[in-house]
């Protein structure tokens, strides 16, 4: 993913929106690959995650906040690499 970085205002704070199966560890996942590019990033704090009406998806939402456009495209790169990981947005 490469992203127009004239369009972005760093620091970024943004809310990064991952689904996945309900049966998979996508909460672990997504927390581990953003302990990694993110410094400040806390799961406990940061991560939230809800179900889907029929319980078959799970949706997990991060708050967190960006600070070069670097950051932005290694993540995206990251979750979109995880098994787990079906939508990002």
């Amino acid at each position: 993913m490469a992203i127009r970085e004239d369009l972005w205002d760093f620091p970024h704070d943004m809310q990064l929106k991952v689904m996945g199966a309900a049966d998979a560890p996508l909460e672990d996942a997504v927390a581990d690959i953003l302990e990694q590019h993110v410094a400040d990033f806390d799961r406990h704090a940061h991560l939230s995650s809800r179900p889907s009406t029929k319980g078959n998806f799970v949706s997990i939402t991060a708050s967190v906040t960006l600070r070069h456009r670097e950051q932005v495209e290694s993540i995206y790169r990251d979750l979109d690499a995880c098994p787990h990981v079906k939508i990002t947005l």
